[in-house]
């Protein structure tokens, strides 16, 4: 009996312990310069979704932002801001969401 009770609470401390340490879905917006033609945006958005973690993003060419919803514990805006920078758009995160 004390064996079920002690693994029980163990349990019991891993899932409190798992569930308060999940990772946050946050959204960035970023300030994407250098782009001049329609399939700017489209490169843009390949390659942050080629980044681990990143779950969407969207790019407007208009305006040139670019919104990327992302893992906290697997990506950060700033990183995210490097890759697309190195394909030749400098990027700035402009602000962040939970």
């Amino acid at each position: 009996m004390r064996k079920i009770l002690l693994v029980t609470i163990f349990f019991s401390i891993t899932a409190i312990y798992v569930q308060n340490s999940a990772a946050q879905e946050q959204t960035a917006t970023m300030h994407v310069s250098g782009m001049t033609c329609a399939t700017c945006p489209i490169s843009v958005r390949h390659r942050a979704l080629q980044l681990k973690g990143v779950h969407s993003a969207a790019v407007d060419l208009d305006t040139a932002l670019a919104t990327v919803t992302y893992e906290d514990s697997e990506q950060s805006p700033r990183t995210i801001a490097q890759a697309i920078s190195k394909l030749g758009y400098p990027t700035t995160v402009t602000d962040t969401k939970r």
